[in-house]
């Protein structure tokens, strides 16, 4: 037996290495969370795991990358917290009591955009679009629905049952530039809500409105966007296609040309498999529609991001 010039030790013909020590930094992570974002999370949020002071006993606490890990499985990869336990190798009642601890500050940390800077409150979203009104520029504004388990009850599910995905859902609203960039996300409302209704119990509505940012629409906003000059949905409906001018019809083409963008970021969304079916309380829904944004734009411009 003899020392290998790197420090191992070779016994026989297995190479086990002298000492092993391990860092934060060499956390692999086990979810679809980038590693680049989970290192910088893990810096961000590193208060909320203070040290434990010397000399007491007892099972030593999980490291913050582990908590974060099993929140990204939970968000991104959509699994159970007992196949997110499995997967970082905790308890799911740890993974619970992660989501608890976790999914409230990723909500609060913003949406990241290409400039680096966060949109954390309706006031930060407000002074961005009214930069992009003076620029000229117009933002997309969509609604998305999240698959929720059929409560117990007539009168719960009635008031979650979402009669035109025909399936028990929490709604949700996206604003995005037209280049495809996350604005802003919110959802966590009954299923029964119209789009409508929903930009009302936002404040997305007042915002806009303030900023008078140009806005695109679908058909859902008609009847919202026609007193409004500066938001602007698609002409006529099913009934009255066949009625359109040449020229209506290639304002329609402009606009489903624009909003397909929208659907872009919404289907960056719909990557986040939590947001396609939610298995969790309803009451951490609307926590887990901005820590899932949150962490789609962290993964898009962290680079960004100043140091």
């Amino acid at each position: 037996m003899r020392p290998d010039v790197d420090g191992d030790q070779t016994i026989g013909k297995v190479s086990k290495p002298a000492l092993e020590v391990w860092s934060p930094l060499s956390y692999c992570p086990r979810s679809s969370l980038p590693a680049d974002v989970l290192a910088w999370l893990a810096a961000r949020l590193a208060h909320l795991l203070p040290s434990r002071p010397p000399g007491q006993g007892g099972t030593p606490p999980l490291c913050l990358e582990v908590r974060l890990d099993a929140v990204a499985a939970v968000l991104l990869d959509g699994l159970s917290y007992r196949r997110a336990g499995r997967m970082v190798g905790i308890s799911k009642t740890e993974v619970g009591d992660s989501l608890d601890l976790l999914l409230g500050e990723l909500g609060a940390l913003g949406f990241c955009q290409p400039d680096g800077s966060f949109v954390t409150t309706l006031d930060d979203l407000r002074a961005l679009l009214a930069e992009m009104a003076t620029s000229g520029e117009a933002v997309c504004v969509d609604g998305l629905a999240t698959r929720v388990q059929r409560p117990v009850g007539w009168g719960n599910q009635k008031v979650l049952y979402d009669a035109k995905r025909h399936t028990h859902t929490a709604q949700g609203l996206a604003v995005s530039t037209v280049w495809g960039d996350l604005l802003w996300c919110d959802g966590g409302w009954p299923g029964s809500c119209h789009e409508q209704e929903l930009l009302a119990l936002s404040g997305l509505a007042a915002v806009l409105d303030a900023a008078s940012v140009a806005a695109i629409l679908d058909r859902g906003f008609r009847g919202i966007a026609r007193p409004r000059q500066h938001w602007h949905a698609p002409v006529g409906d099913r009934r009255t296609k066949d009625r359109l001018t040449d020229q209506q019809r290639a304002f329609n083409r402009c606009q489903a040309g624009l909003r397909a963008l929208v659907e872009q970021s919404i289907a960056q969304l719909a990557n986040a498999w939590a947001l396609r079916r939610w298995r969790g309380l309803l009451y951490r829904l609307r926590d887990a529609y901005r820590a899932a944004g949150a962490l789609i734009c962290l993964g898009r411009w962290l680079h960004r991001v100043p140091t």
